[in-house]
Formats: C-alpha cells, sequence, structure tokens
C-alpha cells in the first residue's frame, strides 16, 4: 500500500464529503431569494429541495453496490462530475422548473458521495490508521455541516443566491483530479453482481408520486380525485416494491434487517430526528429572513445553534456512551429534541429570537446526542457480514426521513395559510408564525414517537465476536453528520 497514493485518497475523497454537507445547509438560506428572484412558488421551493433528497434515496443503495462491482474510486468521480454539472445548472437556472432539474443531478452524483466517501476512505489505509484518519474525515464533515449556514449567507449577501453553487465547483475539480491522478481504486469482489432496477424504479417512483401528492394537496385540494389518485398510486407502487424485495436475491433494502430490534430502534430514532432537521432547516431560515427582516448573512449565523452543537460534542461522544450507554445518551437526546421542537411550536407574531434561541439549542444538542450512538447502536447489532447492506438502507433511510417529513410539514404549513398566499413573505408575521407553529407540531410527534421507539428497543451493542477498537471507532464515526 502507497501511503503518499492513500493520503491523496483521503483529500479527494473528503472533497466529495465537504460539498455533500456544505448543500444541505446552505440552500436552506437561499430559498427567500430564490423566491424573489425566479418568482418560485411555495410548491416549487419544497421540490427544490425534495427533488435532491428523493434522487438520493433512490440511488444511494445502487451507487453503493456499483462502486463495489465496478470500483469506488470510479464510481465516485462520476457522482463528482454530475453534481458539479446539477450545480452549474441549478447555478444558471432562470425558472424553478431548470433549478429543480439541476438539483436531481446534484442528487444523482450526491448518492454516489453519501455511499462511497467512508469506503474510499477506511479501504485506503491500514487498521492501525483507522481511527486516525476516520476521525479527519469526520471533522471534515462536522466543519462543512457548521460552517455551512454562514458560508451561505455570505455568498448570498455578497453576491447571490447562485454563487452557493458556484462555489462547489472548484471543490469538486480538485476532488477529480486528486483521485485521478493519485487515488487508490477499490472493489469489493464478493459483492452481487446485479443491481436491483425493478427496485430502483419503484422505490422513485412510489415515493416521488406520494410527495408530488402532498405537495399539490392545497392547489389541487386534500378531496380531491388528483391528490387521492395520485397518492394511492405512490401506495400501491410502494407496497409493490415491498413484495418484488421480498423475491429478488440482491434486494435494494433488505427488509430482514428491521427484524432486529436495536437495528430498528436506531433506524426510527434516524428517521424521526432527521426529518425534523431538514424541515426545521427549511422553514427556520425563511422565518428569520422573511419575518424577522435578518440579512441573509445574520440568519446565518442566527441558525448556528442548531447546527454547531456536533461538532463541540465530537471528541467527548464515545466518553459519554461509555458513561451512559448508547440507549440512554440517544432517548435523551430524543426528549431534547422533542423539546426543542415544541419550544419553536410557541412561536407567535411578537415572538423576537431570543425566545427561538432556547429552541435551537436544545435542537442541535439532540442531534449531537443521537448521531454517534444510534450509527453504533445500529451498525453492532447486526452481523458482520450485513454491514455494507446495513449501512446504505440506513443511510438510504436518514434522507428518505427529510424527503417525507419535509413534503407532510410543506402540506401542513400551505393548508394552514390564507387561501391565495403566494409567498412566505406575503403571508405577514401572524398568518406565517401560526402556520409554522401547527407545522412544528408534525415533527415533535414524530420525534415523540422515536423517542419512545428509542427507549423500547435500542440496547447495549453486543456482538459474539470482539470488535477491534479501529471497528468501533469505525462504527462511531461512521456517517455520523450525514444528514
Amino acid at each position: 500500500m502507497n501511503r503518499g497514493r492513500s493520503w491523496w485518497t483521503l483529500v479527494g475523497s473528503c472533497a466529495g464529503l465537504f460539498v455533500l454537507m456544505l448543500d444541505s445547509t446552505v440552500v436552506t438560506l437561499a430559498l427567500p431569494a430564490i423566491q424573489r428572484d425566479l418568482g418560485a412558488s411555495l410548491d416549487g421551493l419544497q421540490w427544490v429541495q425534495n427533488a435532491y433528497l428523493l434522487t438520493i434515496t433512490a440511488l444511494v443503495v445502487t451507487a453503493g453496490r456499483l462502486g463495489d462491482l465496478i470500483g469506488r474510486r470510479r464510481v465516485f468521480v462520476w457522482g463528482l462530475a454530475v453534481f458539479a454539472v446539477g450545480s452549474a445548472v441549478a447555478a444558471t437556472a432562470g425558472s424553478e422548473v431548470v433549478l429543480v432539474a439541476g438539483r436531481v443531478l446534484q442528487g444523482a452524483g450526491g448518492a454516489s458521495l453519501l455511499a462511497l466517501s467512508l469506503a474510499i476512505t477506511s479501504h485506503a489505509f491500514p487498521d492501525e490508521m483507522q481511527p486516525r484518519v476516520l476521525g479527519i474525515w469526520a471533522s471534515v464533515s462536522a466543519i462543512a455541516l457548521a460552517i455551512g449556514p454562514l458560508v451561505g449567507g455570505a455568498l448570498i449577501e455578497a453576491a447571490s443566491w447562485r454563487w452557493i453553487f458556484w462555489v462547489n465547483l472548484p471543490v469538486v475539480a480538485a476532488g477529480i483530479a486528486v483521485l485521478v491522478l493519485r487515488g487508490e481504486e477499490s472493489r469489493d469482489e464478493s459483492a452481487p453482481n446485479r443491481l436491483d432496477v425493478p427496485g430502483i424504479c419503484l422505490l422513485g417512483a412510489g415515493l416521488t408520486a406520494i410527495v408530488l401528492a402532498l405537495i399539490q394537496s392545497d392547489e389541487w385540494g386534500w378531496g380531491s380525485p388528483d391528490t387521492l389518485g395520485v397518492l394511492a398510486l405512490g401506495l400501491v407502487l410502494l407496497l409493490v416494491f415491498w413484495r418484488v424485495e421480498l423475491a429478488v436475491s440482491d434486494p435494494l433494502v433488505d427488509f430482514s434487517l428491521f427484524r432486529n430490534g436495536p437495528y430498528l430502534g436506531a433506524s426510527a430514532a434516524a428517521f424521526a430526528l432527521v426529518g425534523a432537521y431538514w424541515a426545521v432547516m427549511f422553514f427556520q431560515p425563511q422565518y428569520l429572513q422573511d419575518i424577522l427582516g435578518e440579512s441573509a448573512i445574520a440568519a446565518g449565523a442566527l441558525i448556528l445553534p442548531i447546527t454547531a452543537p456536533m461538532v463541540f460534542f465530537s471528541p467527548f461522544s464515545g466518553r459519554v456512551i461509555g458513561r451512559f450507554g448508547v440507549r440512554a445518551t440517544m432517548t435523551a437526546g430524543m426528549l431534547c429534541g422533542l423539546a426543542g421542537l415544541l419550544l419553536q411550536a410557541r412561536v407567535d407574531a411578537h415572538t423576537e429570537y431570543a425566545a427561538l434561541l432556547p429552541g435551537f439549542l436544545l435542537f442541535g444538542i439532540s442531534l449531537a446526542l443521537v448521531y454517534a450512538p444510534m450509527s453504533t447502536a445500529a451498525m453492532l447489532a447486526l452481523p458482520r457480514e450485513k454491514a455494507g447492506i446495513a449501512s446504505g438502507v440506513l443511510a438510504m433511510n436518514r434522507v428518505l426521513a427529510g424527503a417525507l417529513l419535509l413534503a407532510v410539514c410543506g402540506a401542513v404549513f400551505q393548508g394552514s395559510l390564507p387561501a391565495a398566499t403566494e409567498s412566505i413573505a406575503g403571508a405577514g408575521a401572524a398568518a406565517f408564525t401560526d402556520a409554522l407553529s401547527r407545522t412544528l407540531l408534525v415533527p415533535a410527534g414524530v420525534v415523540a414517537a422515536g423517542a419512545l421507539i428509542t427507549w423500547l428497543l435500542v440496547r447495549e451493542p453486543e456482538r459474539a465476536e470482539p470488535v477491534a477498537g479501529a471497528e468501533l471507532q469505525h462504527h462511531q464515526h461512521h456517517r455520523r453528520f450525514h444528514l
């Protein structure tokens, strides 16, 4: 193993990880500017996020398997290139339709980055170096997530919202150059030699139909034939997807994983909390800018209490888990998230930022408390031979949570606004805060259910065979910050 090539491989994989994490926070801050510039509707703003999340959901497991088959570096480089093309399309968009198309391309590329960044990094180094290297990998993810709001706000304020997409290109170009010239290739010779194409198509079509029905429900009417028909179509497609997955030899989603209680509990916690994160990060930056009148860069700074706690907690996660255990730490985190959402739901027309800050902080602390033990509980609850598919399904579950809960919250929010309201800014403080207060009760309910399931199902991770220190470190860091 060439040590120099290993470090260059780490640099290239971290470049992809950096833009992926940056993208998860900068776009939400740009939504008010996008709405003003393109005249986008509330439905269109939701599709800017949901198109991206749905595409990653449908492709992330497949991207991982494709990397195992034909080479992880190769698929990762393709993903970087597609992500760059999507960023350029989004940056030059003259309408919300073109912007959404760019986001679909970003999601297609991002699926490879999400699926393969950690695998490429881990494979490039020997076992004795894994803790140090994976610590660097996790730190890059944490830094990108933390500085995202400030970077996004500064770019929007100094130039335009288009620069949140242009800024990806030099980072992506550097990552491609490093990996092509100096990166190491790796693959899994024992990986299944077929892709579940029917599963990919059914999952993507079913989820898109459900999200479409939810987003358009305010315009079509909840009881209209269009809404009910598209919603029913989506549910039928997902039912067919479930039946197909049970029958194929190499399914996109191995549903037998969820028979394992701790894995199911960790997956439920991830679904609830990450779904709530995407909903909060969709609405709160718009509230700060359109209702409180803050600038984009000020809104980026004011939203930091949600993202920053994960960075500060990261060095201490192992000690906290060791002292209190996975179950207690995760349950405490879920309860902090519930309290934070309920405090945010008390917003009214006269609420100032100081009243929101405790809710932001509690929600940020919940993310910090849940992420590290969640990965440990999920991955160590299963046999080693299930690690690949289990980590892929866990990643897909988190992105799926964002798409579905954002769609549901968007439908509740729009249904709570006065009729014919075309934009958040045009809703007025009273109408907006009333709708936001009702909307945040939805993720609060989901997180409450997630907290109960966490307490009932999550147990301290055990395996029949010993787990090496490097492997435990790998699981603790595994996708910890991938929101």
